[in-house]
């Protein structure tokens, strides 16, 4: 299985997205299955709405909801996990912080990212 973070989605969706064919060949080589967190989703959505308007963000949310894509909703134990997270590592959101614990939950070694800060966390290769 392979995690899939908001940067890469974000890349992955809008076009005019400077890494969007970075995104495109990096898709095209995983051959595992794609995971992301309700986090993951709910970040993705929101930022779409604000930059792409409501009707972009219901037909992107709506297409990964009806996809192969396993979504994993976080655990309320997940959540002081993740905190310990946000403490430790400068520079972490809570939405990366959960995408890590979930990985580790779940023995996922792989993410598709552009975000840089996934590289300090031991075991996790970066897809980019």
């Amino acid at each position: 299985m392979i995690l899939l973070d908001t940067s890469f989605l974000i890349a992955l969706i809008r076009k005019n997205d400077e890494k969007h064919t970075e995104a495109e060949n990096i898709l095209g080589q995983v051959k595992e299955r794609t995971v992301i967190t309700d986090h993951v989703l709910s970040e993705l959505i929101t930022f779409l709405v604000c930059r792409d308007g409501n009707k972009t963000a219901y037909e992107v949310g709506k297409k990964i909801i009806d996809s192969d894509i396993i979504i994993v909703s976080v655990l309320h134990e997940d959540l002081s996990a993740a905190l310990g997270c946000v403490g430790k590592y400068n520079g972490f959101s809570m939405c990366d912080a959960l995408s890590i614990i979930v990985m580790q939950k779940l023995g996922i070694k792989k993410i598709a990212s552009f975000d840089s800060d996934f590289d300090r966390i031991k075991n996790i290769e970066r897809l980019y």
